[in-house]
């Protein structure tokens, strides 16, 4: 048995708002930077808030100073916002008790990446991490999943995925056969795609919770029994 986690809102929470909306909110930024900025944001490995500033303010002709106070500021909050969901670290600790070999596939930028590091330490240094600011890829890209179950040397049968998101983290693996634990942290947020389950549109997860708190390892043995 190999599994693997979703980092953002599967592990650890944040804010309401996500970096991209942020900044082009407080930047003033046009809808066409968007995309874009997700890119620059989620693909690449920054290195701090003053390389993603002075290419803000390169691309869009905002006033440098501004920029870097505004991105420095923005950075570190998004480090201390992150935040324990209820549940995370008793599964990770019996996960580690039990010797249940496991690695982290996430979406996320380098600060939030931080605030995990901040909020989970020991799991950070010790877990391998599959990010898509490490790796230029990201969910629901099946080579992110590919990449991961070749570095674990697993295949697709042996491993479960755990993910709150049903397109980014459920259905890529589903398609790859990989077993599947959706957690309805945001149930709000996958409502259509709820309905959508529930209707028969879309594949069932192998098995669906309230949240993190509720999922167990003898769920996931039994999963790969």
């Amino acid at each position: 048995m190999f599994v693997f986690l979703d980092i953002g809102f599967t592990l650890i929470g944040g804010p309401a708002v996500g970096p991209a909306g942020w900044l082009m909110r407080e930047l003033g930024l046009p809808p066409e930077a968007r995309e874009p900025l997700k890119g620059w944001l989620f693909h690449t490995p920054l290195t701090g808030p003053d390389t993603l500033a002075d290419r803000l303010s390169q691309t869009f002709d905002r006033d440098p100073t501004m920029t870097r106070t505004v991105v420095a500021g923005f950075w570190e909050q998004q480090i201390q916002d992150a935040h324990e969901l209820p549940g995370a670290r008793a599964l990770l600790s019996r996960l580690e008790a039990e010797r249940i070999p496991h690695a982290f596939i996430t979406n996320i930028w380098t600060p939030f990446l931080l605030g995990f590091a901040r909020v989970f330490p020991e799991a950070y240094e010790r877990v391998p991490v599959y990010a898509s600011c490490r790796l230029g890829i990201s969910k629901p890209n099946e080579a992110i999943y590919q990449h991961a179950l070749n570095a674990a040397g697993v295949r697709p049968e042996e491993a479960v995925m755990i993910g709150d998101t049903l397109a980014m983290d459920i259905e890529p693996a589903q398609r790859l056969g990989i077993k599947t634990v959706w957690l309805l942290h945001r149930p709000d947020k996958e409502r259509e795609d709820l309905v959508a389950v529930l209707n028969g549109e879309k594949a069932r997860p192998d098995l669906t919770l309230a949240g993190i708190d509720a999922l167990r390892v003898a769920h996931l043995r039994a999963l790969l029994d």
